[in-house]
């Protein structure tokens, strides 16, 4: 994936995602930049090689593949919903798990 993050919800997070496994060089900068990095993809084989393994290995280490730390924090939100709803406070955003 490549990401050219500007006015649509879906280039920001495709960037954001590309951040959190460090692979910044696929983030393109500008149109330009973004077709360069297609073709680059596209007609490069070696590169293309190599941001598949830097990606596949990535998966062991980042948080974003970390599926029981993600369903961790997801727990502990909805007990802080819960915990808000028992007291009647009104709904407002959890900005971080330890607020």
């Amino acid at each position: 994936m490549i990401s050219l993050p500007l006015e649509t919800l879906a280039s920001r997070v495709g960037a954001s995602l590309l951040h959190t496994i460090s692979c910044p060089e696929l983030i393109a900068e500008s149109y330009d930049d973004y077709e360069n990095l297609a073709v680059r993809l596209g007609n490069d084989p070696i590169y293309l090689k190599s941001i598949r393994a830097k990606v596949w290995s990535r998966r062991l280490t980042t948080p974003l593949f970390n599926t029981t730390l993600y369903t961790q924090h997801l727990e502990e939100l909805f007990i802080k919903m819960w915990d808000r709803y028992t007291k009647n406070l009104t709904p407002d955003h959890i900005k971080s798990l330890s607020n």
